[in-house]
């Protein structure tokens, strides 16, 4: 299994890429991150950095909203 290494500023495009995409999809709903946040079972002060671009955010919990919005960590059209 090769490993891939990546440089912090490519992380950091990838979190940004991810904030930018659950934002999107939920304005697309019509939803308050409030309601993201109740459906999806996280808390709102944790959607509001997940949306933010938080480089330091537990992956089950960014999982969970990614699931409530039906969507996969890495959609094929931001790859």
């Amino acid at each position: 299994m090769e490993v891939i290494r990546r440089s912090n500023a490519e992380i950091e495009r990838s979190v940004g890429t991810v904030a930018y995409f659950i934002r999107k999809k939920r304005k697309e709903r019509g939803i308050t991150q409030e309601e993201l946040a109740k459906f999806s079972g996280v808390g709102l002060a944790f959607l509001k950095r997940l949306e933010g671009g938080d480089e330091n955010l537990h992956l089950a919990k960014v999982l969970l909203v990614m699931r409530h919005l039906n969507a996969d960590l890495f959609p094929k059209e931001y790859q």
